[in-house]
This record gives C-alpha cells, structure tokens and sequence, in this order.
C-alpha cells in the first residue's frame, strides 16, 4: 500500500465510527473518571472509503445529514491537526497499523471488526482489564501468548468472552513494529 492508501487508512479507522453510528451518544462521564477507551472498528463504510477519492469522499458526506456532515468534517479537521502533530514515527507507526489490518485474509478482517464489537461493548470497567491484556499479549510471541491463554490465572481472571476478544485480537493485530503475520 503506498503512503497515501496508508493515510487513507488511518483517516478512515478515525472517521469510521461517526459513518457507521448515526445514533452513538458519548460515554457517561458524570464519574469523573476518563471512559476505558474504545477500539475502531474498521467496517465496511472503512472499505468503501478507501477505494474513493477525496472527490468522491466529499459527495458521499454531502449525502449524510447535515448535522453528520458537521460532525465528520469536524473530526476530519480534528483528526488531520492531531495526526499532523505528531512526532513522524508515531506516524509510521499508526500507519503501520493501517498496513497490518489491510494485510488480513477477509475472514480475519471480519474475526477482528466482531471482536472490535464486542470489546466495545464491554462495560467500561473490563474494556479497561481487556485492554491492557490485549496489549501486553500483542507483544508476545505465539508460544508466550499460548502460555498466558492456557494459564488459570488467567482463564479465572476474564470470562469465556474476554478471554475470546483478548485471544483473536492479539493474534490479529500484532504490535505495529512487528512485521504482518498473515500473508
């Protein structure tokens, strides 16, 4: 993919949510604590996105309702000023990120976008212990995440789907550093 696809990418998995939930309301916040963070989710209006034009991006906002259309050209300005600033390897490696999703046979890209899903819909306190477990095993090699998945530790720590979501993701998205492992 060459570095304006990679860009691409990376654009569309920020703008994916705002397309694909018209109705999303923002986390409740009235705690104070910061909401566990959330996944993209890389669906099929990321797809379709991808193979457009800017021309041809701009008509499809222009089809959405006016008050979505000023939501995503928001977070388009938002996200190109945020991705801007950036020191140039967070760049690389966000856009290494866009490379390793686009580098998964269909089927792992739809494994991934229902994992995405379901680790979404987590009750905020799990996304968190969800979250970092994923990460830390991203960065394993297959032996040492086999070994931490088969651990009672660990079975006893997150429920049958936790465990699930933990497993499929950190098998699909390998830290961006790491080469793809899926031809």
């Amino acid at each position: 993919m060459n570095r304006k696809g990679q860009f691409a990418a990376v654009l569309l998995l920020a703008l994916a949510p705002v397309l694909a939930a018209p109705n999303s309301t923002p986390p409740d916040t009235d705690s104070g604590e910061k909401p566990a963070p959330r996944l993209l989710n890389p669906g099929n209006v990321l797809e379709r996105l991808l193979r457009m034009t800017p021309e041809q991006r701009e008509r499809m906002i222009e089809r959405l309702p006016p008050a979505r259309q000023a939501i995503v050209r928001q977070r388009l300005q938002q996200f190109l000023q945020r991705f801007d600033s950036l020191p140039k390897a967070e760049q690389e490696r966000r856009l290494r990120l866009g490379d390793i999703f686009a580098s998964l046979p269909p089927e792992r890209q739809n494994l991934v976008r229902r994992q995405i899903r379901a680790f979404n819909q987590l009750p905020d306190d799990r996304r968190r212990l969800v979250g970092a477990a994923f990460q830390r095993l991203r960065r394993l090699t297959e032996e040492e995440r086999q070994a931490v998945l088969d651990s009672p530790a660990f079975r006893r720590r997150y429920s049958p789907a936790e465990q699930q979501i933990i497993a499929d993701l950190s098998e699909n998205l390998p830290p961006p550093s790491a080469p793809p492992q899926h031809p």
